[in-house]
């Protein structure tokens, strides 16, 4: 394999893990967002 192709392998696998990392960090964000439900009874103030 010709070191042009090794570059551009390494290059596009760098690219898949970068954005694999990003959509982890948007994921747990959006979780972390999400509105929490209460339970009947429950008070909404925290304590």
């Amino acid at each position: 394999m010709c070191p042009f192709c090794i570059g551009t392998a390494v290059w596009i696998t760098a690219c898949v893990i970068a954005a694999g990392g990003a959509s982890a960090v948007a994921v747990t964000k959006l979780w972390k967002n999400k509105p929490q439900t209460h339970k009947q009874g429950e008070s909404h103030v925290e304590q």
